[in-house]
């Protein structure tokens, strides 16, 4: 069903409704129609849908990226992404969260655990990430991909695998990083020699487990309303321009925004989403999440992302204490976290970097992971949409 609807919609939709005009449209259906993989992350059949933009031509050391959407929105939000990847010697991976098209839903257990205790919360959300770290173990063995090998002039890297979230999207990944201690051994030294790097783009607050202060929350989705309405009103949010943001280094969490952030009004500061044929959108979305299990996500408690946050960014000593030795041992402790915020981005995302960021300045300096903070400019929550060669150049510079 999912491929007869996506082909039936994306074959109605104009080519200008696309960004950058035909060139992404025909590259978006030769690649999305070509086959629908996915890959298995666990013995109980669940599998996830993905979307790969192949090797580059000739290559044998290009970076391959994992993409993670974000809420509602599913991968193929990232295809704009596809004409400019080969060039810069890149492979894509857009990968689709559970419940997303193409992928298992969610279980009747999983749902009930989102309903129940907190450390039940805290096992549907530690499954999620494990399941984004089964599939990266999957696609470096089932598709091949270059290891990572230090250039001649030691001053860059070739090869290997970055994960980036959007969004959401964080919420599950950082869970992978949270819990990293409890996959195989084999599964943690293979990604040990295989990932590059982190990507966390524009992360959602609600991952970090603070509640927003006043005056910065913009979304706001009314349960009682019907999953299209919902829909709209949420894509319409989190798709507007904000007032520009500047993070001063050192500065404490603001309590309250006054004024409140709202969203810029103009023709320049047009939303993501209202620039979009009704048909692109229905194409880039799964509405009926809203009615499955989002809002249970959304009320998850704040424990279970804060300490998730805390154990993947703050302090990554996650296994037991060798024998003989006092400290716990941390886990892929080199790696690097990259954290990526738009200027103009929806408050919810605002709020996650502010918290990421005081929490990291705080944090002991020899426990936490090395995080490098990046301002995307002039941009909104939806930059790889908007300006997607700008999105690829800054990715090929950072991962």
């Amino acid at each position: 069903m999912w491929e007869s609807s996506s082909r039936q919609c994306l074959a109605s939709c104009n080519r200008d409704d696309f960004p950058m005009g035909s060139k992404t449209m025909t590259l978006t259906l030769e690649i999305h129609l070509r086959k629908m993989p996915t890959a298995p992350v666990n013995d109980d059949g669940t599998v996830l849908y993905y979307e790969d933009s192949g090797v580059p031509a000739k290559s044998t050391d290009y970076i391959t990226i994992v993409l993670v959407h974000g809420t509602c929105f599913h991968g193929a939000i990232y295809r704009p992404l596809l004409p400019f990847a080969a060039e810069r010697n890149l492979r894509l991976v857009f990968l689709n969260q559970r419940g997303y098209p193409g992928s298992s839903t969610f279980t009747s257990e999983d749902v009930e655990g989102l309903r129940g205790s907190s450390d039940e919360q805290g096992q549907v959300m530690r499954d999620r990430g494990l399941e984004i770290a089964e599939f990266l173990r999957w696609f470096i063995e089932t598709a091949s991909i270059p290891p990572i090998k230090t250039t001649p002039d030691l001053n860059a890297s070739t090869g290997g695998i970055s994960l980036l979230a959007w969004s959401g999207g964080t919420m599950a990944s950082t869970a992978m990083l949270a819990h990293a201690d409890k996959l195989s051994e084999g599964t943690q030294k293979l990604l040990s020699e295989y990932i590059r790097s982190f990507v966390m783009y524009d992360p959602s607050g609600f991952a970090t487990g603070q509640p927003l202060p006043p005056g910065l929350s913009t979304l706001k989705i009314a349960p009682s309303l019907s999953v299209d309405v919902q829909l709209a009103d949420f894509a319409l949010s989190v798709a507007s321009y904000y007032p520009p943001y500047t993070l001063n280094e050192g500065a404490d969490l603001p309590t309250s925004f006054d004024p409140p952030r709202t969203p810029l009004v103009g023709e320049e500061y047009t939303p993501t989403t209202s620039k979009m044929a009704p048909g692109v959108l229905a194409s880039l979305t799964q509405a009926p999440l809203l009615e499955l299990h989002q809002h249970l996500i959304w009320s998850v408690s704040r424990d279970v992302f804060r300490e998730n946050t805390e154990r993947a960014l703050l302090d990554c000593r996650l296994r037991a204490p060798a024998k003989g030795s006092g400290e716990r041992a941390k886990v892929w402790p080199d790696l690097p976290v990259h954290v990526v915020w738009c200027e103009m981005t929806v408050g919810e995302c605002l709020w996650g970097v502010l918290v990421i960021r005081h929490r990291f300045e705080h944090a002991k300096a020899e426990h936490r992971r090395i995080l490098t903070f990046h301002k995307l400019a002039d941009a909104n929550h939806f930059l790889h949409w908007e300006n997607p060669e700008r999105f690829v150049q800054f990715l090929a510079g950072i991962v």
